[in-house]
């Protein structure tokens, strides 16, 4: 008998010195997909997708390339509203004041809006040719 309950309390401790789900890191979203479409008049339409597995994905930031700072857009869910580990897309467009090639960088962005901490992916760049 007594080694079942030291069998127990072996059992016990290491269940208290596991990691709690509460203790692990937050993941962060993430950039899915990018891409872009050059239309007339050298504007270009890039296409972002996003997730955030524990999150609603609100939001996405895009650098054009040009020196100039970042650009971005978002939207705070309707109230029971329920879109958390979902996919997201947005679409922006620019248009250049010259042909050329240019590298955009992307990330999106989920939480905020007053409720959980505002988290950004890691960035995606992609490279997009204007003619």
């Amino acid at each position: 008998m007594r080694r079942t309950w030291m069998a127990i309390g072996a059992l016990l401790a290491l269940g208290a010195t596991a990691p709690s789900a509460a203790a692990r890191p937050d993941p962060q979203p993430k950039v899915v997909s990018a891409w872009s479409t050059v239309g007339e008049n050298r504007t270009v339409t890039v296409v972002v997708k996003g997730r955030d597995r524990d999150d609603v994905v609100r939001g996405v930031e895009i650098a054009w390339g040009e020196g100039q700072p970042e650009q971005g857009l978002s939207a705070c869910e309707r109230p029971g509203e329920r879109r958390r580990g979902r996919l997201a897309r947005f679409a922006l467009s620019y248009a250049y004041p010259a042909a050329g090639t240019y590298t955009v960088t992307v990330r999106v962005l989920s939480g905020g809006c007053g409720k959980r901490p505002q988290q950004r992916s890691a960035p995606r760049t992609i490279t997009v040719q204007v003619g």
